[in-house]
């Protein structure tokens, strides 16, 4: 009934989290896709959910002044950048309103949400991707998947990532045309080759390849390795990792190295990182440097702190210099291998990593010791309830909650507000420019 429906001259009010333009019809809420504000658009309906719409635009009656030209031929269709139509302080700007737009509920702009933090570098800053291979006309493709589809979109030169990231997907297009290895097929569950990952380190000039196949067989695999290092010999690293399941996943649970090694370093700010393939490091590495400084500016000298979700252990290397001890607890075993070995590299004494499930491990970290601030950078599900719980029981008097999902963020800060916690700071990072994508850091506080 509504699809294809087309609403006429709707005008866009503002911009949402997950980048839609909002304009209201009839009283009711559209979503439309690429809109920015001040655009005046026809807009061809795609769904309706409850009383909200959804659409795309159907026909410009009027762009708004602050839409710009898109640096890319595939803008708006690929689904990398949703946000090239926009100027970069425009976004910072309206990356600080929706915070304040999702957090309203709970602070009705009592507490003022800081001006967007923005990226040292706003094109080329991404230190890892995972990019779709399939074929177009027999032909072997890489690119990434257009929104809200399956389908790959080949780009010339992609503006979020390093441009060596374009020169080694060519190449690797090279060996799969050499070897005329087979293409996995999602729809049927046939062929093999799956993904083509990198990880690069810009302060070491390293780079890891990934490639994600569905069985442990791979042609000519010495070819393969001789055109990649002879074309980049900055490769420290080449790994095939087997995901034999139909599921949209893209790493499996084995793996073996087929040149050299699975980690690769990286140097932010004096401190230096080992970097499994498999394990978090924040994608854009110069925006990091700024997230740990403002954390280590908000947290006491002398303090006990617990850093969860810690990964390789970074923020919690960072903090050790200011504070009397730092607890990492970190689920995922190769980054808690990786941790391990980084306060080793940056001798590090005052520190203890944690091997485990948060929710598990913080019970007993706060009943053995007095915690003063607990740090927080969770999966973008956000927090169980149990460990909210967990945190108000042991009265801890400082929560610093990272997030890259603010949505479920406002969830759990109502948590913390509705157990004697109070908002001290809200600031918005832009980790991830040209996206809708929102970095953003609440500092509360106890309020007794």
């Amino acid at each position: 009934m509504y699809y294809n429906k087309i609403i006429k001259e709707l005008k866009i009010e503002k911009l949402t989290y997950k980048g839609f333009g909002l304009g209201f019809h009839d009283g009711k809420a559209v979503f439309v896709q690429n809109s920015i504000p001040d655009d005046i658009v026809d807009v061809q309906i795609n769904h309706k959910k409850g009383d909200v719409f959804f659409g795309k635009i159907h026909k410009f009656i009027e762009r708004s002044a602050k839409r710009i030209i898109p640096s890319c031929e595939v803008f708006g269709n690929c689904g990398g950048c949703d946000w090239l139509h926009i100027s970069y302080q425009d976004q910072i700007d309206f990356k600080q309103k929706i915070i304040s737009d999702l957090f309203y509920k709970i602070t009705k702009n009592e507490i003022e949400v800081q001006e967007t933090i923005p990226s040292p570098y706003p094109e080329h800053y991404r230190n890892k991707s995972y990019l779709p291979v399939s074929v177009k006309k027999n032909i072997p493709i890489i690119g990434m998947f257009a929104r809200r589809s399956h389908n790959v979109i080949v780009h010339n030169n992609c503006v979020i990532q390093p441009e060596i990231f374009d020169q080694l997907s060519n190449s690797f297009v090279d060996y799969l045309k050499s070897s005329k290895a087979k293409i996995y097929n999602e729809e049927n569950n046939t062929g093999n080759i799956r993904h083509f990952g990198i990880r690069y380190s810009f302060s070491m000039n390293q780079i890891i390849i990934i490639i994600v196949t569905k069985s442990k067989k791979l042609p000519f695999t010495n070819l393969l390795i001789k055109k990649l290092t002879t074309d980049f010999p900055n490769i420290v690293g080449i790994i095939q990792n087997i995901n034999r399941k139909p599921v949209n996943t893209i790493l499996g649970e084995e793996d073996k190295i087929l040149f050299g090694q699975s980690y690769f370093y990286e140097e932010i700010d004096n401190k230096t990182f080992k970097v499994n393939y498999l394990s978090f490091l924040q994608v854009n590495s110069g925006q990091a440097i700024k997230l740990y400084n403002f954390i280590i500016s908000n947290v006491n000298s002398g303090d006990i702190v617990i850093d969860a979700y810690s990964g390789i252990g970074t923020i919690g290397i960072f903090l050790s210099d200011k504070v009397y001890k730092v607890f990492c607890v970190e689920r995922n075993e190769n980054s808690s291998l990786d941790a391990i070995e980084n306060g080793k590299i940056n001798k590090i004494s005052n520190i203890k990593f944690i091997t485990g499930k948060v929710e598990e491990k913080i019970p007993s970290l706060c009943k053995k010791n007095t915690i003063d601030t607990i740090i927080f950078d969770p999966p973008r599900r956000g927090l169980e309830k149990s460990i909210i719980d967990t945190v108000c029981s042991a009265k801890i008097h400082k929560v610093i909650y990272i997030s890259c999902d603010p949505a479920t963020q406002v969830r759990d800060v109502k948590h913390f507000i509705c157990n004697g916690y109070v908002i001290k700071k809200i600031q918005p990072f832009d980790m991830f420019p040209q996206t809708y994508h929102i970095e953003n850091v609440v500092i509360l506080e106890r309020s007794e």
